[in-house]
């Protein structure tokens, strides 16, 4: 069913709002980007595990991060279980990246949203950006049946007009993608996911109770592996098998993500292999996203039962 989007917002604001909740339509304004960008696994759906959170104290409404360290071009920030959109909002939006490199670690933030969303930003601003970051386990090594690391996102942006932005999971799939297949009653693709005997399945409960697998098998296991260490080497956040809170809020969040932020006026600013590339292929990382949001019409697809339990939300308080 298509929902506007005015109305959509304006119910997730509502529900947001009578939780007390921070900053409801940054949050807000954020899912509904997500979904009109085609990024509906980081979209309208994650609403009710922030809620959830929110209800069981796991999750705090209103800001409440400690900067542990800080110079010039670098932060380290423990969010104590701050609501991550709201947190990385304030980051990108306030801070000033005046040195060749800087960078920003945050810990134990609640899910932060889809990636793209704050380095496309930074790349509206002129800079690059690599972000990446950890969660709560969902991939498993290949051949094997338990999960180990999470889905890796990453995120990079290079400003041009319009910017380069390439933003995915490093398994085959999104686990939200499988999450949305479950409660749709839908399949997924054969091969992204294994059950819990290490058999490929096309069920997404069966899914979710296995593991995802990587992209490109054993040597896209190390890429994230590396990328989950280095996470966590840098922020002091948990790992693999110890990561909690980000899905199933009814845990505090202990996960963290990286931004590394290149200011080009230091270095070499030419797009034109950027120009290159795209007339080769049509399009790069970021324009099928600007297309979809181009061509939405300002509606939103929302299946029955999500919208169902939105509004049984906004009118059942608490609703967990």
């Amino acid at each position: 069913m298509k929902i506007p989007v005015n109305e959509l917002k304006e119910i997730i604001i509502h529900i947001l709002d009578k939780r007390g909740i921070e900053d409801s339509s940054v949050i807000a304004e954020h899912f509904i980007e997500a979904e009109l960008r085609g990024h509906s696994s980081h979209g309208v759906q994650r609403v009710i595990p922030l809620v959830k959170g929110i209800e069981l104290g796991t999750i705090e409404r209103k800001l409440n991060y400690k900067i542990l360290k800080s110079t010039s071009s670098s932060l380290l920030i423990d969010a104590r279980r701050s609501i991550g959109i709201v947190l990385w909002n304030k980051i990108i939006n306030e801070l000033e990246f005046k040195e060749p490199i800087s960078i920003v670690a945050v810990r134990n933030a609640s899910h932060i949203g889809f990636l793209g969303y704050y380095t496309r930003k930074l790349a509206e601003k002129g800079y690059s950006a690599i972000m990446f970051g950890n969660a709560e386990p969902a991939v498993v090594f290949p051949g094997k049946a338990e999960k180990l690391l999470s889905t890796t996102p990453l995120s990079i942006s290079i400003p041009s007009n319009p910017p380069v932005v390439l933003d995915m999971a490093l398994s085959l799939t999104a686990r939200g993608k499988i999450i949305e297949a479950q409660r749709k009653g839908e399949k997924i693709p054969y091969g992204v996911a294994v059950n819990e005997r290490g058999e490929i399945t096309t069920d997404p409960t069966e899914a979710l109770k296995g593991g995802l697998i990587p992209l490109g098998g054993v040597k896209g296991f190390y890429l994230m592996l590396t990328l989950e260490l280095l996470t966590s080497f840098l922020t002091g956040s948990a790992v693999g098998p110890e990561v909690k809170g980000v899905l199933n809020t009814e845990n505090p969040p202990n996960k963290g993500e990286v931004l590394i932020v290149i200011n080009p006026k230091f270095t070499e600013e030419e797009n034109h292999g950027i120009d290159l590339m795209r007339r080769i292929l049509g399009s790069l990382p970021g324009d099928r996203g600007d297309k979809l949001l181009k061509n939405s019409g300002n509606e939103i697809n929302v299946d029955e039962k999500l919208f169902n339990t939105l509004n049984e939300m906004a009118k059942k308080i608490p609703y967990f």
